[in-house]
């Protein structure tokens, strides 16, 4: 189980990454549902503050979700439990 949360994790974090990476170049980043309205996105041109502001969110996020998951890797972190 800690080798599957630890590659989940790392899945996760890295995805989080790549979004902000695409994020330089397209201007916008997806930020989930917007009910009936489609998605809620962040672009650069309209809205910079919340478009930085979601860019050091999902840094901070990625980064946090790669380090638990090579911490999990390494056996330096205790996983998660199911239940």
């Amino acid at each position: 189980m800690t080798i599957f949360q630890g590659l989940l994790f790392l899945f996760f974090g890295v995805g989080l990454l790549l979004v902000n990476y695409r994020a330089l170049t397209s201007g916008w980043l997806p930020c989930g549902p917007n009910g009936i309205k489609g998605r809620l996105e962040f672009r650069r041109d309209t809205s910079p503050l919340m478009f930085w502001l979601m860019f050091a969110i999902y840094t901070t996020a990625g980064l946090a979700l790669i380090i638990f998951a090579v911490r999990l890797l390494a056996g330096l972190a205790v996983p998660l439990p199911l239940q």
